[in-house]
C-alpha cells in the first residue's frame, strides 16, 4: 500500500501491480479454506470488479509500455485472477493500444504536414510481437519489485 500512500508520484505501471495484489488476494480468500470469509470477500469483491473494469485497460497499456514489465507480466497477472480466459483480456487491450498508436501516428503525420516537417513513421511499420521477448528477458523490476510475485522467478526460467 505504500505505492498508494508513500509515494508523492505513484505511476500507473505501479498502481496496476498493487490493484492486481488486492484482485489476486480477494480470489484466494473466496477459493480458500475459510467458507466464514466468502460472502463478506464477494461482496467487496463485487465492488472492486466495478473500479477494475473501468481502469483495466488505461493501467494495462501503461504497464505494456513500461520496458520493466512489458506484455507478459501482463498476461501473467490476467493468467493468475482470469485463469484460460486471460488471453481475451490481452488480446482486447492490444487491440486498444494498437487502435492508440494507429491514431497517434496519424496525428503526428498530420502536424508534420500542417507543420511542414518531414516525418519518419512510415505505414509499413508494424509491431514486432516477439520484440517484447527479448524484453522480458532483460527484465529488471529494481527495488520496487515485490518478492511475494512470483513473476521474476518465472521469467528468470
Amino acid at each position: 500500500m505504500t505505492c498508494f500512500y508513500g509515494s508523492n508520484y505513484p505511476t500507473s505501471n505501479f498502481y496496476f501491480r498493487e490493484v492486481w495484489k488486492v484482485h489476486k488476494v480477494l480470489l484466494d480468500i473466496i477459493k480458500g479454506p475459510h467458507s466464514f470469509l466468502t460472502l463478506t470477500v464477494k461482496q467487496m469483491q463485487d465492488k472492486f470488479n466495478k473500479y477494475w473494469v473501468e481502469y483495466l485497460m488505461i493501467l494495462s497499456c501503461a504497464v505494456i509500455l513500461d520496458p520493466r514489465y512489458k506484455l507478459n507480466y501482463v498476461q501473467y497477472c490476467f493468467t493468475t485472477i482470469y485463469g484460460i480466459h486471460a488471453s481475451d483480456f490481452v488480446q482486447t487491450i492490444l487491440r486498444n493500444l494498437r487502435l492508440l498508436c494507429d491514431w497517434y501516428i496519424k496525428k503526428s503525420k498530420f502536424m508534420s504536414s500542417f507543420l511542414g516537417w518531414s516525418s519518419n513513421v512510415s505505414d509499413n511499420n508494424s509491431v514486432d510481437s516477439n520484440l517484447h521477448q527479448h524484453n522480458v528477458n532483460m527484465a529488471d523490476l529494481g527495488g520496487d519489485y515485490d518478492k511475494s510475485d512470483d513473476y521474476k522467478r518465472k521469467i528468470s526460467i
